[in-house]
């Protein structure tokens, strides 16, 4: 994959992101400059835990609208009840429920998310259609899950779940499952599991978007083989050299270099995690962005912030208004419209609705 134009003449990744580092260094009237062309580019969001907190008194109409997302992946953490976050960032699996707890447990957290989508009126992402308005810059939710155990090992049960509304599912999580192996435990399945392969089969045949973040490499590569349409890995980074359940380092919840050229390859995209297991900054964020361009194309990088749910020491922004400062510095840094306006949102957007049109076509 060449080197995007504004990343020329950079010998390697690290001479790219000082490449990156020294445009973002530019004066504040740059910034400025790029500040009223920022507000006609709309924001999606791959994976996101805003108001995850259902019964708070925030308004998160208030809070995308104000910062123009117009797309916006919300995630139900179909393991959350049974996970708990430790004080070094760290997640502690506190035990592993039958099916029936996880289902009541997702019946439980959907609730809230209707309540709250009532309360403040919010429009679902259901339809191709849906997802052209929000390119109009209407905002849609897109309901997801993180984790799909609440599946019960019965893949007929996606009838369930896309009756009420949701339109993205991540195969695994932090607890153990029986769909896939993840990245941070010992892999049990071999990868994909036949009933993976069979959710990420009827999916396709749904209009439902998968996505393969927290799954093994070994787990990833099946998916890619298996599935007809283009996939997602919603949160994290690329790493060059893969990484399992045994690495120490940051980027354990990395997607490999390699499955990320065979996911653009096929249509799919990789949601770029500002977390601070990754970057020490806005400006480093978006020098990163620029390099995962260079490593997978324009067409297959967007933002995945995971908002609201990381622990306080491992989160870059707390709000979307956050977001609207990345667009900013992408703009201020030369990055072309064109690209920013890909990776901000319309990547994100063509991949749901590419994946939703094959519904209708099954």
């Amino acid at each position: 994959m060449s080197k995007p134009s504004w990343l020329e003449d950079t010998g390697s990744q690290t001479l790219a992101r000082r490449k990156a580092l020294r445009w973002l260094g530019a004066p504040a009237a740059a910034l400025a400059a790029s500040t009223a062309l920022s507000d006609e580019i709309w924001i999606s969001d791959t994976h996101s835990h805003s108001a995850l907190r259902f019964n708070d008194n925030s308004c998160l109409r208030c809070e995308l609208t104000q910062s123009g997302v117009s797309l916006l992946s919300w995630a139900l953490v179909a393991d959350g009840p049974f996970i708990q976050r430790m004080p070094n960032g760290g997640i502690q699996v506190n035990f592993k429920p039958n099916p029936e707890q996880y289902r009541d447990a997702f019946d439980r957290m959907f609730k809230g998310m209707q309540r709250r989508i009532r309360a403040e009126g919010l429009q679902l992402a259901l339809s191709p259609a849906d997802v052209d308005l929000a390119l109009q810059g209407q905002l849609r939710i897109v309901l997801s899950t993180e984790g799909a155990q609440y599946l019960g090992g019965d893949p007929q049960h996606l009838d369930v779940v896309y009756s009420l509304g949701v339109r993205q599912i991540g195969l695994g999580h932090f607890v153990e499952g029986d769909l896939l192996d993840i990245r941070t435990e010992a892999p049990k399945l071999g990868g994909l599991s036949e009933l993976g392969r069979e959710v990420i089969r009827r999916c396709n045949a749904m209009g439902i978007l998968v996505d393969l973040a927290h799954a093994s490499d070994q787990a990833v590569a099946q998916a890619l083989e298996v599935s007809k349409q283009p996939m997602l890995w919603s949160h994290s980074a690329i790493t060059r050299q893969a990484t399992d359940w045994r690495s120490r380092s940051n980027h354990v919840m990395s997607i490999s270099l390699a499955n990320a050229k065979v996911l653009a390859h096929r249509g799919g995209v990789v949601g770029m995690w500002p977390s601070r297991f990754n970057f020490d900054d806005p400006r480093a964020y978006v020098a990163a962005l620029g390099e995962a361009v260079a490593m997978v194309g324009e067409d297959h990088v967007a933002f995945g912030t995971d908002m609201q749910g990381l622990a306080p020491a491992s989160t870059m922004m707390t709000t979307y208004s956050g977001m609207r400062e990345v667009v900013n510095l992408m703009l201020a840094a030369n990055m072309p419209e064109r690209t920013v306006r890909k990776l901000a949102g319309e990547n994100y957007a063509r991949l749901l609705k590419t994946v939703m049109q094959a519904r209708s076509v099954s």
